[in-house]
């Protein structure tokens, strides 16, 4: 933190947004940072060439890095946003990459309207892809709604991969390193679940 904070000292000041707007405005930035700061919870989002990639998550019980502090952003937040050399804000980014950019909350609004006038707040699903018991590694996962893909990741070596949505229905499709496609149909609801799936069904809720 502080180098991020010497860092700042050197940057330009674009203004205060809630999340999203500020994801819109670092768009057209070289190189961004985009802080929070509410009492005991610190939270920076680093972008490069645009794109969110690298994050940092602090409270009172410690320090997260990369994808676990992705996990920690809430799109109600407002955050300061600066403008910076893209090459300052990459040498940050290289100890805090994320590297699976689903976990990012992204505008689903197109795709997921409003009910009676009530802004949803999304969760995170969680899928573990098994194999006779074992984690399946590069496992492509696609979150579809009608003939829309919402988002795309592959699975880590524990076998788990992460989505950020609403709470409804999705169809989940599944492409293995053999090509071998399987989709099943899955009924979010919460904050956050976790789905273990067998390759060859649903195994666990």
């Amino acid at each position: 933190m502080d180098i991020i904070n010497e860092v700042l000292g050197r940057s330009r000041y674009l203004g205060s947004f809630p999340y999203h707007e500020m994801t819109a405005q670092a768009a057209g930035e070289a190189g961004a940072l985009g802080i929070l700061i509410d009492g005991k919870r610190n939270s920076t989002i680093l972008f490069s060439g645009g794109e969110p990639s690298g994050a940092i998550y602090f409270d009172e019980i410690g320090g997260l890095y990369g994808d676990p502090a992705v996990l920690k952003i809430r799109e109600s937040d407002d955050y300061d946003l600066y403008a910076t050399d893209r090459r300052v804000a990459d040498l940050i980014i290289a100890r805090c990459r994320v590297f699976h950019n689903s976990y990012f909350p992204h505008n689903f609004s197109s795709d997921l309207p409003e009910i009676g006038g009530v802004r949803r707040i999304p969760g995170i699903l969680a899928l573990v892809i098994i194999n006779n018991e074992t984690p399946q590694e590069g496992v492509r996962v696609s979150v579809r709604r009608g003939r829309h893909v919402l988002a795309s990741d592959t699975t880590t070596g524990d076998g788990r991969v992460s989505f950020r949505l609403f709470n409804g229905k999705y169809d989940i499709l599944l492409v293995d390193s053999a090509d071998e496609v399987a989709t099943f149909m899955v009924d979010f609801k919460g904050e956050r679940s976790e789905l273990v799936i067998e390759m060859d069904g649903v195994t666990d809720v």
